[in-house]
């Protein structure tokens, strides 16, 4: 596990790159999910907190009115850089799926969801000259990891005196392949290849509240703290790592029966893993903050879930350094729509499908830079 953590770290910063996934996505545990649905990202996430569609707030589950399950695909196009040096990718992820809805005669919603935590699919190369026998020989590496860690969550949510309480038990879980390839100039050395299968697992626990105050504002807050992640590398466990606490909160304003405002501020206090990480010869981790805005226009007050327009934007530090000492950043926007195929019902939760367009920079310190368009289509269907 620590030769390829370092190995990882090393290659995080070449001389020469041709990468395949995120380059944000190679330390420690990768590169972490947003938790929406495709409707949220619509908004820039601005409406994550209230949405349930996304996982992320447990109280939101009860502004569905009927039992559905969403499935988002998100196709990722990408341009990452490393000085002068730039490669392209392009990949396919299913981030988010749930299934849930109320309960009759009870004001109580129960659902289940499957989301991305953290994505560790990537490849990296390299080319670097070692010193063998007195003698210099360049040399080719590769590192691949295909893989991530999942989050699993059983949530419900409940309505009294105006208030809705959310709470959330989470399982995380997951594991990485990785292959680590070294090619020598020199034919008569032969090629070094080492293999793994990096293993993760760990629980959680979230809640979450809400609360309309007066006819067009509500307010939003959440609380999640997950524990430790138990890392076993083929099937010997090697370490823990300390996974964040994260809370924040978020308004929703509609000041007219067109136009619907959402936001948001989360914290997630990915710094505690800082020292179990560097343990392992990574490069730590940082807290972050993720700060999200975003609208919602409805064209037809008769219909309004059928083709309205959504437009947002969204900062966030991510918390694995690409390099020691320094703190990567991203910055989106988005805008998206929808429609739903049951026209004479408002619901958010009705059979429909939803589109998203979002672009996103990233920026590190070294050089490191990337562009991404990511492509969302979410199905929500009735059973």
């Amino acid at each position: 596990m620590r030769r390829l953590l370092l190995i990882a770290a090393c290659l995080a910063a070449p001389a020469t790159l041709a990468a395949q996934s995120s380059q944000f996505g190679v330390s420690g545990l990768g590169l972490p999910g947003r938790h929406s649905s495709v409707r949220a990202m619509g908004t820039g996430g601005g409406f994550s907190i209230f949405d349930p569609g996304s996982s992320v707030n447990p109280a939101s589950l009860m502004e569905q009115s009927a039992m559905s399950a969403s499935f988002t695909g998100l196709q990722n196009f990408r341009s990452s850089s490393i000085g002068d040096r730039s490669e392209s990718g392009r990949n396919t992820r299913f981030p988010q799926v749930m299934i849930g809805g109320p309960l009759r005669r009870i004001p109580l919603a129960l659902a289940a969801s499957f989301s991305t935590y953290t994505d560790r699919d990537f490849a990296l190369a390299s080319e670097d000259v070692v010193v063998l026998r007195g003698v210099p020989v360049p040399v080719f590496d590769t590192l691949t990891s295909l893989g991530g860690i999942s989050d699993l969550r059983l949530a419900g949510a409940y309505r009294a005196a105006g208030w809705t309480f959310g709470a959330g038990f989470h399982v995380i879980t997951g594991s990485t392949r990785n292959d680590v390839r070294r090619v020598f100039e020199d034919t008569s050395y032969a090629p070094v290849r080492e293999r793994a299968e990096i293993a993760y697992s760990g629980i959680g626990v979230s809640a979450g509240l809400s609360r309309p105050l007066g006819g067009s504002l509500t307010v939003s807050a959440l609380f999640r703290m997950d524990g430790d992640a138990s890392i076993e590398r083929d099937s010997t466990h090697v370490g823990d790592v300390d996974l964040p606490i994260a809370f924040g909160g978020g308004f929703r304003w509609r000041p007219t029966a067109r136009l619907d405002i959402g936001t948001h501020v989360i914290t997630h206090r990915w710094g505690t893993a800082d020292t179990d990480l560097r343990a392992m010869g990574g490069t730590g981790a940082r807290n972050t903050v993720e700060i999200s805005a975003g609208a919602e226009l409805i064209r037809s007050l008769r219909r309004p879930q059928q083709r309205p327009i959504r437009l947002g934007a969204r900062y966030a530090t991510l918390p694995f350094p690409v390099e020691n000492g320094s703190q990567a950043h991203e910055v989106g926007v988005a805008i998206g729509s929808g429609f739903r195929f049951a026209q004479d019902r408002a619901g958010n939760d009705h059979a429909g499908i939803d589109l998203s367009v979002e672009r996103v920079w990233r920026r590190a310190a070294g050089g490191h830079s990337e562009g991404a368009w990511l492509i969302g289509v979410g199905v929500t269907v009735r059973p």
